[in-house]
């Protein structure tokens, strides 16, 4: 597995599908939204992790994705074993940087519902073609969609067997919860 180097937009145009990134050498490097796991971050100065692998002759950059957004892949499915308060103060960052890309806890309020209501993995599973379809009717709001796409990497890599289901569930649902509360906490204008 490649070594995840870190950096920052610089910019990302979502409409003509360009942008920038810095590396911690402080060099640009080019990209477009087929670069990013997930929807492109349009956020000048985020902090991104990414990939550079070797294409033929050239160095290609790929896997770009928010420090945050990675975290809570590698985390939530095994949150007994992180520290409780990091991922409470990763999730109000996470809150506060929804909020700033126009996401409402409206916008979640269904696929909340859902995965609150889910009795084994198996049902947060099936929720998968409606986190795709969230995303692409919000493609103009990429923090949602991210959002989205973290809780298909979560359904996807969750497991089903009697020692797992109903940890990864819960897990799953801790996360949502988590990021619904600090949502409202961090000033969501919508009713839930």
């Amino acid at each position: 597995m490649t070594q995840k180097k870190r950096g920052r937009i610089k910019f990302f145009d979502l409409k003509k599908n360009f942008g920038k990134i810095i590396s911690e050498d402080q060099k640009e490097i080019k990209c477009t939204k087929e670069n990013f796991v997930g929807p492109p971050i349009d956020k000048e100065g985020e902090e991104i992790l990414y990939e550079i692998s070797k294409n033929n002759k050239y160095l290609q950059i790929e896997s770009i994705e928010s420090v945050l957004a990675h975290y809570f892949k590698q985390n939530v499915l095994d949150l007994d074993q992180c520290d409780y308060d990091e991922f409470c103060d990763n999730a109000l960052d996470y809150a506060e940087k929804l909020k700033s890309g126009g996401v409402t806890t409206s916008m979640v309020r269904k696929v909340y519902s859902q995965i609150m209501r889910a009795k084994k993995i198996a049902d947060v599973k099936r929720l998968r073609p409606q986190f795709a379809y969230i995303a692409g009717r919000n493609s103009d709001k990429p923090r949602i969609g991210e959002l989205m796409h973290i809780l298909d990497y979560l359904a996807k890599n969750a497991k089903t067997d009697v020692e797992k289901d109903s940890q990864h569930l819960n897990h799953i649902q801790q996360f949502l919860e988590a990021i619904v509360a600090y949502l409202k906490y961090v000033g969501d204008d919508k009713s839930f």
